[in-house]
């Protein structure tokens, strides 16, 4: 069995011999090859790359003059390795090659797919601020929610794989955006999942890539294998419509306090806001989720269990503004004011829909618990891999409509 490490790099010159060099001592028994793919580098990593190879045999590169991106260097990297199993890792050095072993030990145990990963036990992202710290843990709630895969850390690039596996679904793979892992998980369906914990290591030569325009590629990333799952089954489309009722009610509601009544201010906000919540309870106990309904004395729990909950969905909607406003602000985007009004109501606007799939999966599983017909975990019509040949960590998942003709995660 041969392994290829495919490294995707930009401006990675000053890198390379000590990742190639990390790789051999890793790897000191193992049959493999160190695929450099590189993005016609200007500081000439490329070159770099090739003088190693020329002592190396065990070192290839892929100097690649259009078509650029970290995902499709990756896509490239995996279709040319000679090795049956293939790993993505950066070659900024901040993945640790001393984990490779452990992730082949995954492999060989049945997983599909193995993830080097930040946030599992034993993992950690070493002397991050708390600022990205927060950054990276907004991304990864965002993920979790939108895919529904249930990791710890879905936005890894550290990942290995079987090279059949990924040739399955190259031909789907669009590769935009930095986060390949993310869509291979999608389209590949994967049977198990193993994840590897290991501590992310400072960079210590060259520049970030993180950037405004990544941030955003993410989150149209995000938006376009959500639709691709089909992510929004008939029950949910059924709650947010319920919120929108919901608002008709509290403007109504507020109009006639404000008429009828000496409230004012805060107080008839806050009578009409507890109205308007009354109602979506009502219609969501008897439309939404009417296979799960509340009766008698239930009614008084659950609207207390959904009152809770909508209060949590609230916060997350706060919290996620204040972190995508802060991450975005990061990254200068002009200088003109009105593209600035337009970055807080986009912030705004994802945010929203964030809490509301968060109040939607909340009241799902705490206000409305139970198994529903609407609600099971399905699988598009591609086999599984391996299922049941080892012990999984975490399975990808993602919510449904059973009339969508795909079949469920058993």
């Amino acid at each position: 069995m041969k392994l290829s490490v495919i490294a995707p790099t930009f401006n990675e010159r000053e890198n390379i011999r000590a990742l190639v060099e990390q790789v051999q001592d890793a790897l000191p028994d193992m049959l493999y090859e160190i695929i450099i793919a590189d993005d016609d580098s200007p500081d000439l990593t490329w070159q770099m790359a090739q003088e190693i190879s020329a002592r190396d045999p065990k070192v290839r590169v892929l100097r690649r003059t259009r078509n650029h991106g970290l995902g499709r260097a990756v896509m490239e990297g995996f279709t040319a390795a000679a090795g049956d199993i293939v790993a993505c890792m950066d070659a900024d050095l901040q993945h640790d090659p001393s984990v490779l072993p452990k992730m082949l030990e995954k492999l060989a145990r049945g997983a599909d797919v193995v993830i080097g990963s930040r946030y599992a036990t034993g993992g950690s992202t070493g002397d991050w601020n708390w600022f990205r710290r927060l950054g990276s843990r907004l991304a990864t709630m965002m993920a979790r929610i939108l895919l529904g895969v249930k990791l710890t850390d879905p936005m890894s690039g550290y990942f290995m794989m079987r090279r059949n596996d990924f040739l399955r679904v190259h031909p789907s793979l669009k590769g935009e955006g930095f986060k390949i892992l993310l869509e291979v998980l999608v389209k590949l369906r994967p049977g198990a999942i193993e994840e590897v914990p290991y501590r992310f290591r400072r960079r210590l030569n060259g520049a970030s890539k993180l950037s405004s325009k990544v941030v955003f590629q993410y989150v149209r990333q995000l938006w376009e294998l959500a639709q691709l799952r089909q992510l929004l089954p008939a029950r949910f489309i059924r709650f947010v419509l319920v919120g929108c009722t919901g608002i008709v009610v509290n403007l109504a509601a507020m109009a006639l306090l404000l008429k009828l009544t000496d409230w004012r201010g805060w107080v008839a906000s806050v009578v009409a806001s507890l109205i308007a919540n009354l109602n979506n309870y009502g219609l969501n106990n008897v439309w939404t989720f009417s296979d799960r309904a509340h009766r008698g004395f239930g009614l008084i729990k659950g609207y207390v269990s959904y009152l809770l909950m909508s209060t949590v969905g609230l916060g997350i909607t706060t919290a996620s503004y204040i972190g995508l406003a802060w991450t975005v602000a990061q990254f200068p985007l002009g200088k003109v004011d009105w593209n600035r009004l337009g970055i807080a109501l986009f912030c705004q606007f994802l945010a929203i829909a964030l809490g509301t799939f968060s109040n939607y999966i909340l009241n799902k599983g705490v206000t409305w618990p139970g198994p529903a017909r609407n609600d099971v975990h399905c699988a598009e019509n591609l086999p599984f891999l391996n299922s049941g040949n080892t012990q999984t960590v975490a399975k990808a998942g993602f919510d449904c409509d059973p009339s969508s003709g795909q079949r469920p995660l058993l």
